[in-house]
């Protein structure tokens, strides 16, 4: 399965979203096309498997613990990730064209918003652990609400550049943050030590 999710990277870099063919991919991965129909009857659902590592990725990335030390404000586990998605997002365009590009179809954009969901948790549950801040499911469903927000300014970069300009990264981050601080608000104590979780 990740030499055919390999192969449909490859083909997806070289002609996009709309030219990977199941037949490209087949003939990249050196397999016969009837075993890739075998598991997959189209290339949307080969290119949603695609995204779909591409999100678990990020959910790894998101779930890195934290040098509790080197933080200081809440605000900094947002630019935290931040700064490790866009870096990743660097280093896999094709998973920046199939997440952030008009052409991922609507099956694509659902998963994306489910990763975000989850992944909003796992920020969520790190303010818990290195802030003094009382639990709240608001608080839980704004963090996810503030992933997509990021998604939505670098979504825009991608449609205006074909990149995550620098310039609208901090924009994404400044909006993400702002609508943060109208649930976590401004100062929050940090922990003397982390929680254990």
């Amino acid at each position: 399965m990740e030499q055919i999710l390999d192969a449909a990277d490859a083909v997806t870099r070289r002609r996009g979203v709309a030219g990977a063919s199941l037949q490209d991919v087949a003939q990249e991965a050196g397999l016969p096309p009837a075993s890739l129909y075998h598991y997959f009857p189209t290339s949307q659902a080969l290119l949603l498997q695609l995204a779909q590592r591409y999100l678990a990725a990020f959910e790894t990335l998101a779930a890195r613990p934290l040098d509790h030390d080197g933080i200081t404000a809440w605000s900094d586990l947002c630019a935290f990730h931040a700064d490790l998605a866009l870096r990743f997002y660097g280093e896999h365009p094709v998973a920046m064209r199939l997440l952030l590009g008009p052409e991922c179809g609507w099956e694509i954009r659902a998963a994306d918003h489910a990763a975000n969901r989850r992944i909003g948790g796992i920020y969520y549950r790190k303010l818990i652990q290195h802030f003094i801040v009382a639990e709240s499911t608001v608080l839980e469903e704004a963090f996810a609400v503030s992933v997509t927000i990021s998604d939505a300014v670098w979504a825009l970069s991608f449609a205006r550049s074909g990149a995550i300009e620098p310039a609208m990264a901090r924009e994404a981050l400044r909006a993400r943050l702002a609508y943060l601080g109208l649930y976590v608000g401004i100062h929050v104590e940090k922990r003397s030590a982390p929680l254990l979780v």
